[in-house]
């Protein structure tokens, strides 16, 4: 399967270079989810596929634009894949239809600069299930707040909470330590659910 993801990349590398545009084209390379633990393992990532530990939600994220983006560089700022449309927008000078929500934002700063903030306070995810999903998810809520992540499951109302910063493999909840830190996200998390609509 890596070969073959290697193979196509490659493909589609070459055509930039035959068509003389790779110089004006940003590639990313990403994915949707962490990897299905029954056949890999994500550490030191905790979870995987259909979880909303870091294990099933965070990806790689490599992206290369000759010029712009400086080659060899980490960027550790958070970012979403909801964030690639207002990325390609900005980037071409086109202004978002007023009457349409963006759920991202542009992360053209941190493309051109790995230092650079980005404007959001927080990262949300959403994954309901009718009953637990065979992979191990459950129905659940994400809220990360700078190195602050809250899960909380629908099922019975469960929050955890993490400092990433410090325990990125999720294996110290927070949330009886710091009670009023997962007050804080749960409530944050719960208005988001109210403004997007999510069911």
């Amino acid at each position: 399967m890596l070969e073959s993801i290697d193979d196509g990349i490659g493909m589609i590398m070459r055509k930039l270079d035959e068509l003389d545009i790779a110089d004006n084209t940003i590639v990313i390379f990403t994915s949707d989810n962490g990897g299905e633990t029954n056949v890999t393992s994500n550490a030191p990532l905790r979870g995987g596929k259909s979880q909303l530990y870091e294990g099933g939600i965070r990806v790689p994220l490599i992206a290369r634009w000759p010029g712009k983006t400086p080659a060899d560089q980490v960027c550790r700022q958070p970012t979403i894949n909801v964030d690639f449309y207002p990325t390609f927008i900005d980037d071409a000078g086109i202004k978002p239809d007023r009457k349409k929500h963006l759920d991202g934002v542009s992360i053209l700063p941190v493309l051109r600069n790995p230092e650079a903030r980005l404007k959001r306070d927080e990262l949300y995810w959403h994954y309901t299930l009718e009953k637990p999903h065979f992979l191990g998810g459950r129905s659940s809520g994400a809220i990360r707040q700078g190195d602050w992540k809250l899960v909380e499951f629908f099922d019975t109302g469960e929050v955890e909470l993490y400092d990433l910063a410090k325990d990125v493999g999720e294996k110290s909840d927070m949330a009886e330590r710091r009670p009023e830190k997962a007050a804080e996200l749960q409530k944050l998390l719960a208005k988001w659910r109210e403004d997007v609509k999510a069911h």
